[in-house]
């Protein structure tokens, strides 16, 4: 009978959809959902509830030992970084906790070498590290640099050519950088015939439009060096921020490891400035 009941074609029952006009509400909410909505609904005013009697049965002179594990920080409870490191230990153990701690600090000393390295170098290669103008303008607060040249007699002292000594022209002679020899200025010139024909190293005077080409060389020359002094003492300055900012990690991983040994300690000075607090340990007479 069983199969025969099975045979028989029954009636299909669907589920009553959305209407036509209430289709933008989207898809219409069914028994099975209303149960769980309404089941969430009641369990936070039911929590709401609970929370609303603790508080107005709390007594303000209270006491846990979790206060001193936790601080309120946004409103909100959050476990302290010794509370944390607590639990840490508690889940991998002290041993491996103290093995990742030494590995960040041998890690962050190795950047920090590396980074004082690069620095120094940096600042060898730099040759004009305290003017950052062109030509002979100093920045206020500035010392200006001296070139002094040694000559024999004070005859020479009194009649000396700043140009022919340095062998350049006379309009680049006051500079302290970027003055380019005269083989360079005659090579950029272009070597056109009849250009440097009356050139001697004792006397010579160039034409306009040398001139013109040597202004315009010098100040194109002038250009690139600025924008490479500049990049690379932006670059020079990230460098010994990042590195300041190392040595205060390591400082902090420094204390930690410390912190973590015997011996009785007390606080001096709490942390600020992004740097660790002080402390200062008991003497303690080796045997």
């Amino acid at each position: 009978m069983s199969s025969l009941r099975n045979a028989v074609k029954r009636i299909t029952h669907k589920e009553r959809a959305q209407p036509q006009a209430r289709s933008h509400l989207g898809i219409l909410e069914k028994k099975k959902d209303y149960r769980i909505r309404a089941r969430d609904f009641h369990n936070k005013q039911d929590r709401i509830r609970s929370l609303r009697e603790k508080a107005a049965q709390r007594n303000p002179d209270e006491f846990y030992f979790g206060m001193h594990r936790s601080k309120v920080k946004d409103g909100k409870h959050r476990k302290t970084e010794e509370a944390r490191q607590k639990e840490l230990e508690g889940i991998i153990g002290a041993d491996a906790v103290r093995v990742m701690k030494t590995q960040d600090l041998s890690y962050v000393r190795m950047q920090r070498q590396q980074d004082a390295k690069k620095i120094e170098r940096m600042q060898t290669s730099l040759q004009f590290l305290t003017e950052r103008q062109t030509g002979s303008e100093v920045e206020e607060g500035e010392k200006r640099r001296i070139h002094t040249v040694f000559v024999d007699t004070k005859g020479k002292a009194k009649h000396f050519d700043v140009a022919k000594h340095f062998d350049t022209l006379p309009e680049l002679a006051g500079r302290t950088f970027n003055r380019p020899r005269m083989d360079l200025l005659k090579a950029a010139g272009g070597g056109e015939e009849g250009e440097y024909e009356n050139y001697s190293e004792d006397e010579y005077k160039p034409s306009e439009k040398e001139l013109a080409k040597q202004a315009k060389l010098a100040k194109r020359t002038a250009k690139k060096v600025a924008r490479a002094r500049s990049a690379a003492y932006g670059e020079l300055d990230a460098r010994i921020k990042r590195m300041q900012s190392i040595e205060k990690a390591e400082a902090h991983l420094v204390t930690e490891k410390l912190l973590g040994g015997k011996g009785r300690k007390r606080k001096l000075k709490e942390a600020a400035d992004g740097k660790p607090a002080q402390y200062k340990w008991r003497r303690k007479r080796s045997k």
